[in-house]
């Protein structure tokens, strides 16, 4: 195997650059007709400079397949190459440390939704650039980059390996082109729902953008309204769906309402609304009697889809209830979707895996056991992933109690960063020291990856035959 070749990494990465540059200049548009003229050339010297920057290393580098451990590269210094030029605002404009500045928006694209900014304050350009973060982080970088330029052969088979979890189509582009064009119609169909809600055009944008990638991220930095209840859930729910079953029911049917019914029957549908149900059930049984059975609903979905917006004070739960949140934020949402967590599949999988373990332990071994709908290699690769997920929380856990926090709110919030939800127990806020914020940084990069692309990428650097 030859050596990690790091001008085709940074070809993909240029790709990555321009995809910023597009949000900025979306973001100086904003702030045109925001009224803040100021900001609008600041926006725009950004965007161009990501443009001619990142036309620059895609355009002069040739492409050339990639290993899977370019791949993994690519996968993970996306998000990280996106969140270190995106605080550059944050800390112009917005006046926070470079920590918060890069806190902010690692949790952005990432979808995270952990807020260090005083958004009642800040320019409402800001607070838009928060939202189309949230957006692109949602789709991904990966799929987004190769949706642009239609990258063909290998290269766009590994790097779409990482975010797209499965391809249902010959040919990549197609395959993007559908996860793109499903995303923009959902995004749609949430910002007309909250404007019938009765939101303003700009707060239903903005809570469009960081509901439907089930980021979190709220423009106004209030809890969500009562009016908005009903048409947050549903937002947060389609984020939490996998992009693809929408157009493959809708190609057999035609039709919105068969449509529907059939994408409610996917296993992983069932699956995760039967979660929330649960959820929903043992969160509302723990909850004071000041808090409805809406409330619980509610924080249930955004837990489970792993989004992050609230109804209540999440601080003021009980200790069952932001333990059984824990769990609801530890699975997440289904595969191939925006949401976080180690998904509903694996869980399918890894309890089907027991069952069959049980069955032939118990039984003769002469006695044929059907075989389980997923390969031997998929389940432990799966294992792999669930066992890394808990290795990580322990560890940021470890630290948070170390440093002397509470070790409950300390589980509850280093599994919403590692989940990529969002939702605090009063732990993450301004007020963190700065080394723990760097922690949690971490945690929402690698999070968001699965962890698995990042511990290739890093194992790749221990292996002396990947290098000449």
């Amino acid at each position: 195997m030859g050596r990690l070749r790091y001008r085709i990494i940074l070809k993909y990465i240029g790709g990555v650059i321009i995809i910023i540059g597009g949000a900025f200049s979306v973001t100086s548009l904003i702030s045109l007709v925001l009224g803040e003229g100021t900001l609008f050339v600041f926006y725009l010297v950004l965007a161009l400079a990501c443009f001619l920057s990142g036309w620059y290393l895609f355009g002069r580098i040739p492409e050339r397949d990639v290993t899977i451990y370019e791949g993994t590269a690519i996968a993970s210094l996306s998000f990280l190459v996106a969140s270190i030029i995106s605080a550059v605002p944050f800390i112009l404009v917005g006046g926070m440390s470079p920590v918060d500045g890069w806190f902010e928006a690692m949790s952005g694209f990432t979808t995270t939704g952990f807020t260090m900014m005083d958004v009642e304050s800040s320019h409402p350009s800001l607070v838009f650039l928060r939202a189309i973060s949230q957006w692109l982080g949602g789709m991904g970088f990966v799929v987004i980059t190769v949706s642009l330029f239609l990258v063909s052969g290998r290269s766009a088979v590994l790097l779409l390996k990482e975010e797209a979890k499965g391809k249902l189509f010959p040919r990549i582009a197609r395959h993007v082109q559908v996860v793109v064009i499903t995303y923009g119609i959902l995004s749609m169909v949430g910002f007309l729902m909250l404007l019938v809600s009765g939101l303003s055009i700009f707060d239903a944008l903005c809570y469009t953008l960081s509901g439907i990638s089930t980021g979190g991220f709220s423009p106004t930095g209030d809890v969500i309204t009562p009016s908005m209840i009903p048409s947050m859930m549903v937002i947060m729910l389609l984020g939490a769906i996998n992009l693809i079953v929408y157009y493959k029911h809708w190609s057999r049917k035609r039709n919105i309402p068969g449509t529907i019914l059939e994408v409610v029957k996917e296993p992983q549908i069932v699956w995760l609304l039967s979660m929330i149900l649960i959820l929903t059930i043992a969160v509302g049984v723990t909850m004071t009697e000041k808090n409805s059975w809406l409330d619980a609903l509610f924080v249930a979905v955004s837990a489970q889809t792993t989004t992050g917006f609230y109804t209540v004070d999440v601080s003021g739960l009980s200790a069952v209830s932001l333990l059984l949140l824990v769990a609801g934020m530890f699975v997440g949402g289904s595969m191939g979707s925006t949401s976080g967590g180690i998904k509903v599949f694996r869980i399918m999988a890894f309890i089907r895996g027991i069952h069959r373990f049980v069955l032939t332990h118990h039984y003769p071994k002469e006695m044929v056991v059907p075989e389980r709908e997923v390969a031997k290699e998929e389940l432990l690769g799966i294992c792999y992933v669930i066992g890394l997920y808990v290795m990580f929380i322990f560890g940021g856990t470890l630290i948070f109690v170390w440093h002397g926090l509470d070790p409950l709110r300390s589980l509850f919030d280093i599994t919403s960063a590692v989940g990529t939800v969002g939702l605090s127990s009063g732990i993450v806020s301004p007020e963190l020291a700065w080394d723990l914020k760097m922690v949690v940084i971490f945690l929402m990069w690698a999070g968001r990856l699965e962890f698995v692309p990042l511990v290739v990428w890093v194992y790749s650097f221990f292996l002396k035959e990947t290098f000449l």
